[in-house]
């Protein structure tokens, strides 16, 4: 019987087996960045499918692989900042490099669309008085003059006056802390030119310390002037309630104070 001679071809039958390769993988890549949240199950059986038509048996289970391979991050899954969001980030960033560039005794925080600026102990009020010390106006003049020109994407100002519990002062420390507030929006509102309505001050005394009045650091910490930046797509967020279903609003006279701050 006459032997069957073997096509030859032209020795190139390799290249479609990884033309076929080639395009599993990069369809597999595709399908990653085209989704920011991958659901496991399907990951699971799109794998199991790659491994069977590469001809691959693996025991291994997606549960074994590192927690960073596992879920991959493909692109920025954050939502965009809203307008007022950016605005007070940059105000932010601006904020804080010019205190922290001069040494300054503030703190600036941001949390989605408020921001928030905390001048510390004895920065721009001296001990048992209500007047902007003129030495440190320059920090003021720098909040005022960002602000304003954030001012379209700002829904209020907030200048909260706190006190320290001092029973040798000659000061009623509500009075004090209500005068040094109003002191920092009238010169927010005279020198800087905001509106006045967005401009809202509170004195609270030594009622909310966020350090141990018995001692004179912690005293020193709360006396302070907090400065709340709400943006103009702030929204009053629901307070959980007591378990049973039921919230309430937010209530705007409540202190809006620095993360971290403790009530008393």
């Amino acid at each position: 019987m006459k032997r069957k001679q073997r096509n030859s071809g032209d020795g190139q039958e390799w290249l479609n087996t990884y033309a076929d390769m080639i395009t599993l993988v990069l369809t597999f890549f595709v399908l990653l960045y085209s989704i920011s949240n991958i659901n496991m199950v399907k990951l699971e059986k799109v794998a199991e499918a790659m491994q069977k038509k590469l001809g691959i048996e693996s025991k291994l289970e997606l549960k074994d692989l590192p927690q960073n391979m596992k879920y991959p991050q493909v692109g920025d899954t954050k939502e965009e900042l809203t307008a007022s969001e950016a605005a007070l980030n940059e105000a932010k960033e601006k904020i804080e490099s010019y205190m922290q560039a001069n040494n300054a005794a503030a703190e600036v925080t941001q949390e989605d669309d408020v921001l928030y600026i905390r001048f510390k102990n004895e920065m721009l009020f001296a001990p048992d008085s209500p007047d902007i010390r003129q030495e440190n106006i320059r920090y003021l003049d720098y909040v005022g003059d960002v602000l304003k020109a954030k001012e379209p994407e700002i829904l209020a100002v907030y200048i909260n006056g706190h006190t320290a519990d001092a029973p040798d002062s000659a000061w009623n420390d509500r009075i004090l802390s209500s005068q040094r507030a109003d002191n920092v929006a009238i010169y927010l509102e005279e020198q800087k030119g905001i509106e006045p309505k967005k401009l809202i001050s509170r004195g609270y005394g030594k009622n909310y310390p966020i350090a141990d009045n018995s001692t004179k650091e912690g005293r020193d910490q709360n006396r302070r002037v907090d400065i709340i930046i709400l943006g103009k797509d702030f929204e009053w967020s629901q307070l959980e309630g007591d378990g049973s279903g039921s919230a309430q609003k937010f209530d705007p006279l409540t202190p809006i104070d620095v993360p971290g701050a403790q009530s008393k």
